[in-house]
């Protein structure tokens, strides 16, 4: 299924989710600042934006940046964000996103992201669909045999998609539990290539840099994560887990995370973080921690 496929259906439950928002509830419009460092020596910051209009419509905009050891010579990245939904309190939500992740001339990707869920007093289920092209810059040339040098197309591009599962149940108050699955295809790409064939290919590094293939690792097969939260009249404190799978090597990334959530006024709050985060193939951890501080009004 591709998105021109499930848009007129996306479109149809937008509409009716809209019409189904509760004109007498009055969420808040929200921004967030969120900045946080880790063992490696990257930092990272994060600015969120959550706008209501009329119909308890929501608009959304996210900015961030992640910025690797200088030391290392890598990379930096740069994350957009923009996205429109219905009532998150309606019995029916449905939302759209855009988002960019990456950093020029070395991996890009741009992501369309569909939701749609449905609220129950004690449950929230979302279903997810995202179609994504991921872009890899080349080296722009290379050298053969005799010192010959050969140009390169400026970048591939690799289409994938995501279909996914977000589930939270509220039935045991003041506890709060979340899981989330989600798993994605990739199409081949460079005269029917699959991803895989970038992992382990000493052709592989004569069109890409070391940063490029590092980055397309991070490419997803399946992602999971479970969260879970005990709400206390000034806050929440709780602990939230994943994995996931590289679409490349077949490497498991594992992140753990406690949380605090400190609602000190009824209109500002702060969110403290601290996690450790590693991969199958090395012993090597890291550990980082965030700190978020947000404003209703």
């Amino acid at each position: 299924m591709r998105v021109n496929s499930c848009f007129p259906f996306f479109v149809l439950v937008f509409v009716f989710s809209s019409l189904s928002a509760q004109e007498d509830v009055l969420p808040s419009s929200s921004i967030t600042l969120e900045a946080g460092k880790d063992s490696a020596n990257s930092n990272e910051a994060y600015l969120d934006l959550d706008l209501v209009f009329k119909k308890n419509l929501h608009l959304r905009g996210m900015l961030g940046r992640n910025k690797q050891d200088s030391n290392t010579g890598v990379f930096e990245t740069r994350s957009r964000l923009i996205g429109i939904s219905s009532d998150y309190g309606a019995p029916f939500v449905a939302g759209f996103d855009f988002e960019y992740w990456g950093s020029a001339e070395t991996l890009e990707t741009r992501t369309k992201r569909f939701n749609m869920g449905v609220n129950t007093d004690n449950w929230y289920v979302q279903l997810i669909y995202e179609d994504r092209t991921t872009r890899l810059y080349t080296n722009g040339t290379y050298t053969g045999r005799f010192g010959r040098v050969y140009n390169l197309a400026d970048y591939v591009e690799i289409d994938s998609s995501g279909t996914g599962l977000n589930i939270s149940n509220y039935s045991f108050y003041p506890w709060a539990v979340t899981i989330s699955y989600i798993k994605y295809s990739y199409d081949s790409f460079a005269n029917n290539r699959d991803v895989s064939e970038l992992a382990g290919n000493k052709n592989a590094t004569i069109f890409f840099s070391l940063s490029t293939l590092g980055m397309a690792t991070g490419l997803e097969s399946w992602r999971r994560s479970g969260d879970i939260g005990y709400n206390f009249d000034w806050g929440t404190i709780g602990i939230s887990g994943s994995q996931s799978e590289s679409a490349i090597d077949e490497s498991i990334a594992s992140t753990g995370s406690v949380y605090l959530i400190w609602e000190f006024t009824r209109d500002w709050s702060s969110t403290f973080t601290w996690g450790e985060s590693g991969t199958d193939t090395s012993d090597e951890t890291v550990r980082f921690g965030r700190v978020a501080i947000s404003h209703r009004w």
